[in-house]
């Protein structure tokens, strides 16, 4: 009596498409990841973004003395203006107070504020905001009459400066003060860029996103119909 011996296992070509499909999940997942990333970036442009800026939470910020001032911050070195856009710095004073903020050279404002009482920003984290206190008097020269100034605002209510952060290379710093120069000064204040690589980023996540699904699907239709084919001709 005879027996019949099976036909050897396709390895080779169960080989193959076991890749296929393990390459179409890992497609079908990192397009998935990619289109989530970029609708979380969406998400939180949407809710961060203030009158085309993504801004930060409002920070009070108090110093006994007669102005704030930030540390110096370099600009120039990198492409600020691609990665960041325009930059603005709003501040309101406490109640009606009129309040002055401006921008200039950090070497200017270190002069401006030599011997004036004011305190230096050293971290901003609410309610555990820190400064650097420097002893001094009153400025002998109102902030808004000063010439160092390359953009400054005052008056009652909130005051921005807006820049662009590559048009001026160089360390600068950001000073506030009330707007008559006296000491006690006591505000809110918010940071925000226009950030205009975030959308070059969100739509390149959704695309590449996209182009993986794509893929990915691709390979599970072709798999699909190539098995049925094979059943098919199983079959006949």
């Amino acid at each position: 009596m005879s027996t019949l011996t099976p036909p050897a296992p396709p390895r080779a070509r169960s080989a193959g498409r076991i890749t296929l499909l393990v390459l179409a999940v890992a497609s079908l997942l990192g397009g998935a990841t990619a289109i989530a990333g970029g609708g979380a970036l969406i998400a939180v442009d949407n809710s961060w973004r203030d009158d085309g800026y993504l801004t930060s939470d409002t920070v009070p910020l108090k110093a006994g003395g007669h102005a704030l001032a930030t540390e110096g911050v370099e600009l120039g070195r990198l492409d600020e203006d691609w990665v960041l856009g325009r930059a603005r710095i709003r501040v309101t004073g406490a109640g009606s107070t009129p309040v002055f903020v401006g921008l200039a050279r950090t070497t200017d404002a270190a002069a401006y504020l030599a011997d004036v009482e004011h305190s230096t920003v050293t971290e901003i984290d609410d309610p555990a905001t820190t400064y650097e206190h420097h002893a001094g008097g009153a400025p002998t020269v109102s902030p808004a009459d000063s010439d160092i100034w390359v953009d400054q605002a005052s008056g009652a209510g909130t005051q921005s400066i807006e820049w662009s952060l590559d048009e001026r290379p160089g360390r600068w710093t950001v000073v506030v003060m009330n707007a008559d120069g006296t000491a006690g000064v006591d505000v809110d204040t918010d940071v925000g860029a226009t950030v205009p690589l975030l959308g070059e980023v969100t739509s390149g996540l959704i695309v590449v996103g996209a182009l993986f699904v794509l893929v990915g699907s691709g390979i599970l239709v072709g798999l699909r119909v190539v098995g049925r084919r094979h059943a098919e001709g199983a079959g006949r």
